[in-house]
């Protein structure tokens, strides 16, 4: 269900938070260009993981973060 909460206090005014969502994608590099180039807050660059992933961060307009991620190539 959802509804309205006068009183609560909105997430970009919190100041920091857990992240929110995870999405695994194809290609980290492209997704993480085009959402630069659509103006998306990007919370850091696209970067390889010590646990076998390249992500990024970014936030939505609603302050909640999701990591951007794809599993790197074995070797």
């Amino acid at each position: 269900m959802l509804g309205s909460c006068p009183d609560a206090i909105h997430l970009r005014d919190l100041g920091d938070h857990q992240y929110f969502g995870y999405l695994e994608v194809a290609d980290v590099d492209e997704c993480h260009a085009r959402a630069t180039a659509r103006g998306a807050d990007i919370l850091f660059a696209p970067a390889d993981r010590p646990w076998g992933m390249r992500e990024f961060g970014v936030r939505t307009p609603d302050g909640h973060r999701f990591m951007v991620g794809a599993a790197l190539a074995a070797g």
